[in-house]
């Protein structure tokens, strides 16, 4: 039977860049259930300044930037009104994501091995895990012996299924996101501008977005939105329904057939905070798996790299010998980072944005932010990157009046 000391389920960010980190003296093993690393991403593949210097030192990533981004614009719900804010150097980076992975993978030192085609079945031990079963494609299913689990294997995690005392994640969104090769024309510098889209009624749960990007050397962008789960049937459709309306007032133009993308995808999307227990004996759940997303403010991605890099020394730790080390993930995070409060306070903007249910709310918060238009992005940065809060942007007495149009918006709601 063959025999490692860590078993790695899910050969994403998180996964590979733990694999990266664990000392090259131990035998590891990453598996994962695509056909190749990076054959399919279900993430929209950006990452903040922050998140850029994290991989940089242990890989190149900015062969696999395709857009600095430095200016974001926010469209009203009648797709006419908008602005847009700036900051001098890119907050934020495209990348080409299916690319980046399979970078990630290839680049991965000799003491791991990468299986993909290769479902994670199950655990001999829910209480301490010691062999665990896989299957590849074409070939009976087989047992291995590991010395710890980790679970990198996403919001709905099979890991954190098979063992006892880790919890799972519970809220989701879900989004739906289809890459075009074209251009956008949104802003005064479209290849270096992501836009938002605050639909009210179109999209209730996060909004929409596009992204440029390029492909395979050729201009191209990515539109996507995400809904809340119990509305997730109409993803498609309201997607659809978007790229015509973009097409249609001039802000993208599509090359080749507008019913065929080049890519497409949809994924769930943790919102529910932290999970409560990441950690169970030998096993331990990293990245969307332990909820370490907090997309609200875009790169959910940031979450992934940093639980990767921080695991490893913690499981060094306890094959030591020092069981007690795995648990001190989240903290050493928040220390380094400060993300787990970032993650906090996105509980708080995620109840206020649920809370918005018509056009008029999220005209009524359109307005205050239009207020900030100067200093908005640079506001909006601080609140993952410089552990500040995003309620600074709107909580001034010079928006009083709005806030009051806000507040009493935000009450009619709560009868729709």
């Amino acid at each position: 039977m063959p025999s490692y000391d860590v078993v790695i389920v899910g050969a994403s960010f998180a996964g590979l860049t733990l694999a990266h980190h664990l000392p090259r003296t131990l035998r590891v093993l990453v598996v994962d259930a695509k056909p190749a690393a990076g054959a399919t991403v279900e993430s929209t593949g950006l990452i903040t300044s922050k998140t850029r210097e994290e991989f940089r030192t242990f890989f190149d990533v900015d062969r696999y930037i395709t857009n600095p981004i430095t200016g974001i614009c926010v469209v009203a719900p009648d797709f006419a009104a908008q602005f847009v804010s700036r900051v001098r150097e890119p907050w934020i980076f495209q990348t080409d994501t299916k690319a980046l992975v399979r970078a990630l993978a290839d680049a991965l030192p000799p003491n791991v091995e990468l299986r993909t085609a290769t479902v994670f079945l199950g655990v001999d031990d829910p209480e301490r895990p010691t062999r665990v079963t896989l299957q590849s494609k074409g070939r009976a299913a087989e047992e291995v012996e590991c010395r710890f689990l980790v679970g990198a294997d996403g919001g709905h995690s099979k890991v954190a299924q098979s063992v006892a005392g880790l919890w799972r994640n519970r809220r989701f969104l879900f989004g739906h996101e289809q890459v075009f090769f074209g251009t956008v024309h949104l802003g005064p510098d479209p290849e270096e501008t992501i836009s938002h889209f605050w639909f009210g009624e179109f999209s209730l749960g996060y909004g929409g977005w596009i992204s440029p990007t390029v492909v395979d050397g050729r201009p191209a962008f990515r539109i996507g939105l995400a809904k809340l789960m119990e509305d997730r049937g109409d993803a498609r459709r309201l997607t659809v329904a978007f790229l015509h309306e973009l097409r249609n007032r001039g802000y993208v133009t599509v090359e080749g057939d507008i019913e065929k993308p080049d890519y497409v995808f949809g994924s769930h999307i943790p919102i529910g905070g932290c999970v409560k227990r990441i950690h169970a004996g030998n096993a331990l759940l990293i990245g969307d798996a332990a909820g370490f997303c907090g997309a609200f403010a875009a790169d959910g991605i940031k979450g992934s790299v940093v639980s990767g890099k921080e695991a490893a020394p913690l499981i060094e730790r306890y094959l030591a010998g020092d069981a007690s080390a795995p648990g001190e993930l989240a903290a050493r995070m928040n220390r380094r980072t400060g993300l787990i409060g970032y993650y906090r306070r996105q509980l708080l903007y995620r109840f206020v944005w649920d809370r918005m249910k018509s056009d008029r709310s999220f005209w009524a918060m359109f307005r205050i932010i239009e207020q900030e238009r100067d200093t908005f992005l640079e506001q909006f940065c601080d609140s993952k990157d410089r552990r500040k809060s995003l309620s600074r942007v709107v909580l001034k007495p010079r928006h009083a009046g709005r806030l009051l149009r806000y507040a009493w918006s935000l009450t009619l709601d709560l009868f729709r």
